[in-house]
């Protein structure tokens, strides 16, 4: 069976935003896309949630569904209302997900808060890759390379799947970004070359281009996203759940570009 694309809505604009953009990655996948809004129970006892009514879930769900099936015709959509809080709602549709989308912040929060708890939640427990989305829209910087963070000394196979697939669904070239333990790339060429070798025989159709930095991972990340339609990370089982490493956190608050999120088995 083959599993849709799942994304968050809460009627902000960066929600909006993440709907569009999963649309349209589920147009490239071939996959329906699910729009799911998370209704908790007792809401207005959500701390920092503001005082009143808030939008029509039905409404919402609707108009964002119509607008996306005029935009995407011929988009397959499905909408679902949701009785729980976001981040268990949202935990629980990835699991029957190829893709799971969601925005770095919707609705509550500090008014400067660059990732939500939901994102982060998202980002460090989902079992599906987890596209995250930056509030701030794209710069006028070309964005034609998708950029893949990579520990050539220890990689991630999941991600660099993502990786390859996703440049070859987009039709752009893969840039291979790895921090160099000794502070000298040259010293790396040879171990991420290596690396790449089977990944490039096996997708003779993608340009991957290594690149080993001297820089320290985080920063090397997000100065790549700046020129990235989408930057992935690979995500370590470890045996404290939900654990998301410091590269992690720096690239999702700091990030440029969408962020994947791809999960090891």
């Amino acid at each position: 069976m083959d599993l849709p694309v799942a994304v968050g809505v809460d009627g902000s604009d960066p929600s909006l935003a993440a709907a569009d953009w999963a649309a349209r990655e589920a147009l490239l996948l071939g996959r329906a896309l699910r729009v799911l809004h998370a209704l908790p129970l007792t809401p207005q006892l959500l701390p920092g949630r503001p005082a009143g009514r808030g939008p029509d879930p039905d409404a919402l769900l609707h108009e964002v569904c119509h607008v996306l099936a005029v935009r995407y015709p011929r988009l397959e959509i499905r909408s679902d209302e949701v009785h729980d809080l976001a981040p268990a709602a949202l935990l629980a549709a990835g699991e029957d997900a190829e893709l799971l989308v969601v925005a770095a912040r919707g609705t509550g929060g500090f008014p400067d808060l660059r990732v939500g708890s939901t994102a982060l939640h998202l980002a460090a427990r989902a079992g599906c890759p987890t596209v995250v989305l930056p509030v701030d829209p794209p710069g006028p910087d070309p964005r034609e390379q998708i950029v893949l963070g990579l520990d050539a000394r220890r990689p991630a196979e999941a991600a660099l799947e993502f990786a390859f697939a996703a440049a070859h669904r987009h039709g752009l070239p893969l840039r291979v970004v790895h921090a160099s333990a000794t502070g000298v790339p040259e010293d790396e060429d040879g171990l991420l070359a290596r690396v790449l070798a089977p990944w490039r025989a096996a997708h003779p159709e993608v340009e991957a281009v290594p690149e080993s930095t001297g820089a320290g991972a985080g920063p090397a990340l997000v100065e790549a996203s700046a020129k990235a339609r989408l930057l992935v990370l690979g995500r370590r089982p470890v045996l404290l759940v939900g654990a998301l490493g410091p590269v992690g956190h720096a690239v999702l608050h700091h990030t440029l570009c969408p962020v994947a999120i791809v999960p090891e088995a």
